[in-house]
């Protein structure tokens, strides 16, 4: 299936009025190579693909909250196929920080930036978002779809912990917003759920949260704790009076029990940072405190580091928790294509509806263009292949709907047919900027 008959299909659950300007702004995220800022999209590509676009009908889009969002994403859901991985589905959930600059931006705060460098302030001044994304393999490389968002505002500076707040302020916390949003996924999809995350957000509030609202297996794969406790599993005394154990006897420290470890190791190639790699590793299945429940617990062994992973799916095997866990990068190199690639970074929008409705644009056109290339019958070629890894980039994938939507004729009926070749070439100029 090409890229505009898709685009096509997705604009039709949009009232008839709107679809040009949904399909001129998809084409222009997926295909462009300048900004995502709506007045690019306009001037470069709105007159020049639907003629009958104006300044009026775009902006009056953006700030509209009628875009029927439960919709679309119900079509994405509904022509992806299977979208579980070994009878799961993996749903990675990270936050992002962008910071944005100009006079009573909607959503914009003073955001604490833990990935500063050493050189540049830990606050930024901009809007940060809590995501949750669909992890999927395909055509021999992980991707993550950006299904979920929403604004994350700061709590009040009076507020020292989140761990005793009520538990409606608790849903607005980094943590809250994130079951939300993977309860909302799991309603959709109907599937067993692992929550791959990293160690911020794989906690025991969150997990029970969503498992009082969904009805399937919900568990989590994240980066052990170096401060985390934990116990062998207990042992059962007949004739012994009184309540049975929960925990057994405390192992020792992450770092200690990582070096006792070290001896039972084993190796295995498996598939990780888009390609096969040889792994050592060793596991074991104890109690968890802060879980309150039975885990497993892997090392992973890199030139003289140990690296936690722990799952409350006992299920899971070791190559498929080291697998599963490094295709989480996968949503930290998704918040880079969507924020600088897509254009989320560069949004000129400044009232609330307009500011959520670019970014839902942003993550619905890279969810677009990841099933895009999914459905393809080969992966796209590879620009500049690199000696770690062959698998394509999103660069790759948007050069491909630039060349394709160059390539066909997308202007019929709106330019006559003796233009038609001139403006074909003013398209194939605009769409090789997106490589």
């Amino acid at each position: 299936m090409k890229f505009n008959e898709l685009l096509n299909r997705a604009a039709a659950v949009i009232p008839a009025y709107r679809q040009i300007v949904f399909k001129t702004i998809i084409i222009a995220f997926c295909a462009g190579g300048s900004p995502g800022r709506i007045s690019n999209v306009f001037r470069k590509f709105a007159l020049l693909l639907t003629g009958d676009a104006t300044v009026r009908k775009f902006y009056n889009f953006l700030n509209s909250g009628k875009l029927p969002w439960d919709a679309l994403w119900g079509f994405l859901a509904g022509i992806m196929g299977d979208p579980t991985v070994a009878g799961r589905l993996l749903v990675g959930l990270d936050d992002t920080t962008y910071g944005k600059t100009g006079k009573e931006i909607a959503g914009c705060a003073s955001h604490f930036d833990h990935a500063a460098k050493q050189n540049s302030s830990k606050w930024i001044f901009g809007h940060c978002r809590v995501l949750a994304g669909l992890l999927l393999f395909g055509h021999g490389r992980w991707a993550c779809l950006p299904f979920a968002q929403k604004l994350y505002m700061p709590l009040p500076k009076t507020v020292k912990s989140s761990a005793k707040l009520p538990h409606a302020e608790w849903l607005k916390t980094k943590s809250g917003i994130g079951a939300e949003l993977v309860i909302r996924l799991a309603l959709r999809f109907k599937r067993p759920v692992l929550i791959v995350c990293d160690s911020w957000f794989g906690t025991k509030p969150l997990l029970e949260e969503v498992r009082a609202k969904i009805a399937f297996a919900v568990h989590i794969l994240s980066r052990l704790r170096i401060s985390a406790i934990l116990y062998e599993m207990p042992v059962f005394v007949p004739g012994k009076r009184g309540r049975r154990s929960k925990f057994g006897k405390q192992l020792a420290t992450v770092k200690v029990l990582s070096a006792q470890l070290l001896q039972s190791a084993r190796s295995a190639m498996i598939h990780i940072y888009g390609k096969n790699r040889k792994v050592e590793f060793a596991e074991l299945i104890c109690m968890s405190k802060a879980f309150g429940c039975q885990v497993k617990v892997v090392f992973v062994y890199y030139k003289g580091f140990a690296f936690p992973l722990i799952t409350t799916d006992i299920t899971l095997t070791a190559e498929q928790m080291i697998e599963f866990y490094s295709a989480r990068w996968k949503i930290e190199s998704g918040f880079k294509e969507i924020k600088q690639d897509i254009g989320a970074i560069d949004s000129q929008c400044r009232k609330p509806l307009a500011v959520e409705n670019h970014f839902d644009l942003c993550c619905f056109a890279m969810s677009l263009t990841w099933i895009y290339a999914f459905k393809l019958d080969h992966a796209p070629d590879r620009r500049h292949p690199g000696k770690r890894t062959g698998a394509f980039a999103f660069a790759d994938i948007r050069r491909k709907i630039s060349g394709e939507l160059a390539g066909e004729s997308i202007l019929q009926g709106r330019c006559p047919e003796g233009l038609i070749p001139a403006v074909k070439f003013v398209c194939s100029s605009i769409f090789r900027w997106a490589s």
